[in-house]
């Protein structure tokens, strides 16, 4: 009898519907990335898997910033814009003839002030994180058209090696086989795995994002909780920026603005991928590789960008459809 009972519940229709809930992105995933080897047999070679796990790396930093500002019901449009300003900075300094280590310090404290900016209009004085993170942008932006003249190109892999080695070598060496820039990901995603999902800080932005109201009333410090959401996601964009300028050897303005577009899929896949449908930093980490599959699988086959946005759109909208539906049931 109690077999019989199990049996029943599996293969009941809820049991389906509660499999499909839970693992259903899961198989979706694994079903489109085996529909993308089927078109074209290299995207699996593991050669190609190597490169996309290292050029989501940059995404990944920004994607984790995305979802600290998500986590308490607020956005951040200037995520992008900050990393590619911090991108534009750290070479501007460099050419400048400012030692490698005293202009990482000086981009990573122009974060720091972005994000204080932000945490202070949205926390502080009540700006809504929509239009108070547009305005941040566009501030980004003119600073860096006017840093570099009208969009000049940073270029460094032209100078001496001896005045850039240091600085290029984060983003191009290598510890024992293992880029440098897989393993600062790897180590920035342990490190937010432990605030966002093992801290203080962590839980209360669970619990804003649940109910703003309950949250108040149980005690949490609310405008605390907010500024520090925004200010982590503005070090976050700083230290991707810097990475992709290392990498890059150059840095060219506007060049990361798509990476905007990408963070918001990455983190919506990644609710996905939580059986409560919540904003979490393995979820969001899966996401960003599966953004970079799509990215990579769209080049191979020479297709244009303007598949890839309609994906990131479809993406972007069963999410936050799957994401509602799980809330009313809740409610």
């Amino acid at each position: 009898m109690e077999n019989k009972a199990i049996k029943t519940t599996v293969f009941s229709g809820n049991g389906i519907g509660e499999f499909f809930k839970t693992y259903g992105a899961v198989a979706g995933m694994f079903l489109l990335l085996i529909v993308f080897q089927v078109f074209d047999n290299r995207f699996l070679q593991p050669a190609n898997l190597w490169g996309i796990c290292k050029n989501s790396a940059f995404l990944i930093l920004m994607a984790l910033g995305m979802t600290f500002a998500l986590s308490v019901r607020g956005i951040d449009f200037s995520i992008a814009q900050v990393a590619d300003a911090a991108a534009v900075i750290s070479a501007f300094l460099i050419l400048k003839d400012v030692p490698p280590m005293v202009a990482l310090l000086i981009t990573l404290l122009f974060g720091l002030f972005v994000g204080l900016v932000n945490a202070v209009l949205m926390a502080y004085l009540g700006v809504p994180a929509l239009i108070g993170t547009l305005g941040t942008m566009f501030i980004v932006r003119s600073f860096e058209l006017v840093l570099t003249n009208g969009a000049q190109p940073q270029v460094l892999f032209t100078m001496p090696r001896s005045v850039t080695g240091v600085f290029l070598n984060i983003g191009q060496g290598a510890v024992l086989g293992l880029p440098n820039v897989m393993i600062i990901g790897v180590l920035t995603i342990v490190i937010i795995y432990f605030v966002r999902e093992r801290s203080v800080l962590g839980r209360h932005m669970d619990a804003i994002n649940g109910n703003v109201r309950s949250a108040f009333l149980s005690g949490i410090d609310i405008r605390k909780t907010f500024a520090a959401a925004f200010i982590l996601s503005a070090i976050l964009a700083a230290v991707a920026g810097i990475l992709i300028c290392s990498r890059a050897g150059s840095a060219t303005p506007r060049a990361t603005e798509s990476y905007l577009n990408d963070c918001f899929v990455a983190v919506y896949i990644g609710t996905l991928l939580s059986k409560d449908k919540r904003f979490n930093v393995l979820g969001t980490v899966i996401g960003c590789l599966f953004v970079g599959c799509i990215s990579n699988f769209f080049t191979l086959m020479g297709m244009g960008n303007g598949i890839k946005q309609l994906c990131n759109g479809c993406f972007i909208l069963m999410a936050v459809m799957m994401g509602t539906a799980h809330l009313r049931k809740k409610n």
